[in-house]
């Protein structure tokens, strides 16, 4: 039995070898990095060898359309907590839509809300009164998060030009912002200040600040992969 095991893992060790070849150079580094991470977590020969087999398989396929490792798995560091943790969810790739849409809606909301927030401190009543409104904060929410889905989509391999598809992230990134901004001051323009309810420079930099926490324990609980940040 143990020599079957050893059979199988060495096939699997040298079929690793050749598909780690096909990789891009910035894939086949985190792959290293990687293996050298779950040696350093005494992680098994035979579990490692399987592991990588089906990962190096999925991203010999998915940077085709010029997804990286990166994208599909986090950070080396929480890839390799990932696998020691629950070895069985290593064939999952990006998160959901909706969690990486979550992230990235956190993330773009409180950005806002603490630059709106901190600059309503040092600007007169008047221009305190062009300060976000509670439906215009909501919305920002909403479609920043969409916004950020789109740009993790189609986020190119820098190190693979030929499969990456730079210009149509450009152009997906661009757009994106641009219909962000186009929905937060419409939505100030068009929305009466009796529905939009302004929020004074406080409530802004708290609103801010709990999204960032919300993301930071958000992106820990769901376990959010594949998103900019």
């Amino acid at each position: 039995m143990e020599e079957v095991q050893g059979n199988t893992t060495q096939a699997k060790k040298e079929e690793n070898k050749v598909l780690l070849q096909k990789l891009t150079k910035r894939n086949e580094q985190y792959m290293l990095s990687l293996n050298k991470a779950l040696v350093e977590k005494n992680m098994s020969e035979a579990k490692k060898e399987e592991i990588f087999n089906d990962m190096l398989h999925n991203l010999v396929e998915r940077q085709k359309a010029g997804e990286t490792a990166r994208q599909l798995y986090g950070t080396v560091t929480e890839c390799a907590n990932q696998l020691v943790a629950k070895p069985e969810q290593s064939q999952v790739g990006p998160s959901k839509n909706w969690k990486i849409a979550l992230d990235g809606g956190l993330m773009i909301g409180g950005l806002f809300s603490l630059i709106t927030g901190l600059s309503g401190l040092f600007s007169s009543v008047e221009e305190a009164s062009s300060s976000l409104g509670l439906i215009t904060t909501l919305l920002n929410f909403i479609v920043g998060g969409l916004v950020i889905l789109l740009i993790a989509k189609n986020m190119p391999d820098r190190k693979n030009p030929k499969k990456g598809g730079m210009v149509r992230y450009i152009l997906v990134s661009t757009t994106g912002m641009l219909a962000l901004m186009f929905v937060m001051t419409g939505s100030m323009m068009v929305i009466p200040a009796a529905v939009n309810v302004p929020i004074n420079a406080i409530g802004n930099i708290v609103i801010g600040i709990l999204a960032f926490v919300a993301k930071y324990f958000a992106k820990r609980k769901l376990n959010i992969r594949g998103g900019l940040f």
